[in-house]
């Protein structure tokens, strides 16, 4: 009797975490040379939270040389370690290296990624700016040309992942160097689908363990300086 309530309550609670989903709220402002950016995370149905709010170059120190490391045991009894760490690009050979080591990564795990691209939600996605230089010339063309840029770099997102926007507003100011930028989005996907992709990656990771193309080496997300 108690092993069947048991069994039951497990049920209950596993399937209610796979439904559960995972937020990440993401905020963004720079108003001249002030910036902040905001990260709330909640979980399993708003039980979980986390909040850090900071100025993005304090968060740029806090990322540099952060890493998540994996340890995987296959059934053969191999051990299968994984790292990605992130750091500062400080050369050109650096930035190049890490697009070779990105794009390697994504080969290898090029169907997990895309599962949980598909999975993924981008919600409320918003961009306010306004922006301006002494030249009203060069203000009108930077418009154009940075409007052109976020319409087609959304376009490429939206056909990728679900992406649901809300506003992008540009206002150029004209005979005055001002910058201003807030950024929202709301990242959106289910624990189950996060649970399945890494099921999925796993199994990547054993196939390329028994036909010896593992991946071995260090995958590092590098970001420029601010």
């Amino acid at each position: 009797m108690y092993l069947l309530l048991a069994i039951t309550a497990f049920s209950i609670v596993a399937l209610a975490l796979f439904h559960s989903h995972l937020k990440l709220k993401i905020s963004y402002k720079r108003i001249e040379n002030n910036d902040i950016i905001t990260l709330a995370a909640s979980a399993f149905f708003g039980i979980i939270k986390y909040k850090a709010e900071l100025p993005f170059l304090d968060f740029v120190k806090k990322m540099d040389n952060f890493a998540v490391r994996f340890r995987l045991r296959l059934k053969s009894g191999k051990e299968i370690q994984d790292e990605i760490r992130f750091k500062r690009i400080e050369s050109l050979d650096e930035l190049l290296s890490s697009l070779d080591d990105m794009m390697s990564y994504y080969r290898l795990n090029k169907k997990a990624i895309k599962y949980l691209a598909k999975k993924a939600q981008i919600r409320d996605f918003c961009v306010y700016s306004a922006f301006g230089f002494d030249d009203a010339y060069i203000t009108g063309v930077m418009y154009g040309i940075l409007y052109t840029v976020i319409v087609n770099f959304l376009a490429f997102i939206k056909a990728h992942i679900d992406l649901y926007i809300k506003a992008i507003d540009l206002k150029p100011v004209f005979n005055k160097e001002v910058f201003h930028i807030m950024l929202n989005c709301i990242i959106d996907i289910k624990i189950g689908h996060i649970i399945t992709a890494l099921r999925m990656f796993i199994k990547t990771s054993r196939g390329s363990e028994i036909d010896g193309t593992t991946y071995s080496r260090t995958y590092e997300n590098n970001y420029g300086k601010y």
